[in-house]
């Protein structure tokens, strides 16, 4: 059985790949300007596919490991060399004519702003979290949107003794390194950083992708898996591995685009605050991850968890009590 992880990897890989397959084809038929025929595009296409992977090397493998250092600015810049410099070898080994004829300067600039936009696009993106952009060009939430959200609170066990510990800098790179790991299992699981609150961060799904397979349980599991991956860098660098709890609730907020100078999609209601109440829970309980029994009523429990009942609890600002339950991985 394909595990989630390596579908996510897969998947992207997919995207990346078909992405230069039809750029290599549409670069095969701006250098040729002539008829073709299938046994050339075929061509174009395995290059393309060659290409591709290789990109995909680059962005799944490469980047995260040794570029992170690099500023938003520089790994644009990195990003748009690799990606022009393939497609420039790509032209000048298949077309050489083409390249004295003098068109090629002219493909090739077009091809480097083309590539600076949809990597200039992608960055934005990925800062504004998967969607915002989207919705925010397209309006989606220009009027306020009634809408249910499921959402986790996840937040670093123990941060004010390690934060005097290290100090104000190196736990703010201690930070960096902890946000930085848990993206690609909440990407994996199809959620959306929603923001960051000192040392928690705000993990939020639609119902129908948080529900889906158990996508927000399984979220929790997979940053730990990948907080244990990584154990021996974080103690070479900080003499520390990062330990969390998380709160997971569901329910209905409004969610409305904000701001002027600065825009914004921000959620609202009591389920966010409900769910912010869950997290604290975990203290008290002396268990590192809850959930509603209104959630969990609703979500398929993945057969590598399992659950406990908790029973009621009064929460701060809550009139009625809440039933929670505990979530961990099977012994």
């Amino acid at each position: 059985m394909i595990s989630p992880r390596a579908l996510h990897t897969a998947r992207t890989a997919l995207w990346i790949t078909c992405g230069w397959i039809g750029a290599a084809v549409l670069v095969h038929w701006i250098v040729r300007r002539v008829p073709t025929h299938l046994a050339r595009e075929f061509t174009a296409t395995a290059t393309g596919a060659v290409i591709g992977l290789g990109s995909a090397w680059f962005e799944l493998r490469l980047i995260p490991r040794y570029v992170r250092a690099l500023t938003v600015g520089g790994l644009l810049l990195v990003r748009t060399f690799f990606y022009v410099t393939l497609l420039a070898y790509y032209t000048s080994e298949q077309y050489r004519d083409f390249v004295l004829g003098g068109r090629f300067l002219v493909a090739l600039a077009v091809l480097t702003l083309v590539s600076f936009l949809i990597n200039f696009v992608r960055q934005l993106n990925r800062m504004l979290g998967p969607g915002t952009l989207v919705s925010l060009l397209l309006g989606r939430y220009h009027r306020p949107v009634a809408e249910e959200r499921i959402f986790m609170f996840l937040d670093l066990n123990n941060s004010t003794a390690i934060a005097a510990a290290l100090g104000p800098f190196r736990f703010n790179d201690f930070k960096n390194d902890f946000f930085h790991d848990i993206a690609e299992p909440i990407l994996e699981t199809r959620g959306q950083i929603y923001q960051y609150v000192g040392d928690e961060a705000v993990v939020t799904w639609t119902v129908e992708r948080g529900l889906h397979q158990g996508n927000c349980l399984r979220c929790v599991f997979l940053v730990t898996e990948r907080i244990h991956e990584q154990r021996d860098r974080y103690l070479a660098r900080y003499g520390v591995v990062p330990e969390f709890k998380a709160g997971i609730h569901g329910g209905p907020v409004v969610t409305a685009e904000i701001g002027d100078i600065k825009k914004d999609i921000v959620h609202s209601g009591d389920t966010v605050n409900t769910a912010a109440r869950v997290e604290a829970q975990c203290r008290p309980l002396e268990r590192r991850v809850l959930v509603s029994e209104a959630l969990l009523a609703r979500c398929r429990v993945p057969e590598e968890l399992e659950v406990e009942d908790m029973g009621e609890r009064e929460l701060r600002g809550k009139v009625e009590a809440l039933r929670l339950f505990s979530v961990r991985a099977r012994a």
